[in-house]
């Protein structure tokens, strides 16, 4: 799913289908996908199709939610293979990217390893407490 730009809906204000296909420059066909996969409209049946702005927002969270991956703890997710994978044995490594992030001003650490699968090399940013 491309990365729609949330900051363009107003809450409180109701979308006619070409009115939200030209705010994401989608085609009209997708909005009727998304009403027929669940996209709530304002009042059946009605002429023009009408949709609230909250509840396009609420759809859309909800899209981008499903098609998360949830990572365990030692596992990377592949670029390539499109999942979450782990590391070869020995292969796994950690690395200071040179960089200072957060409020703390604390050190950036990357893991990288070579994917089990593939053998693409893949990556993953810690979460570091100090």
């Amino acid at each position: 799913m491309p990365i729609y730009n949330l900051n363009k809906i107003k809450m409180r204000k109701s979308y006619s289908i070409a009115e939200v296909a030209s705010l994401f420059e989608v085609d009209r066909k997708t909005v009727g996908r998304w009403i027929k996969n669940g996209l709530k409209v304002i009042e059946e049946g009605a002429n023009p199709i009408l949709i609230m702005g909250s509840d396009l927002e609420k759809c859309i969270k909800i899209k981008r939610a499903e098609k998360k991956i949830p990572l365990k703890e030692k596992q990377f997710f592949c670029m390539k293979c499109h999942k979450a994978v782990e590391a070869k044995k020995g292969s796994e490594r950690v690395i200071k990217t040179g960089k200072r992030i957060g409020k703390d001003n604390r050190e950036q650490l990357k893991n990288t390893g070579i994917c089990e699968v593939c053998g693409t090399e893949i990556n993953r940013y810690l979460r570091v407490c100090q």
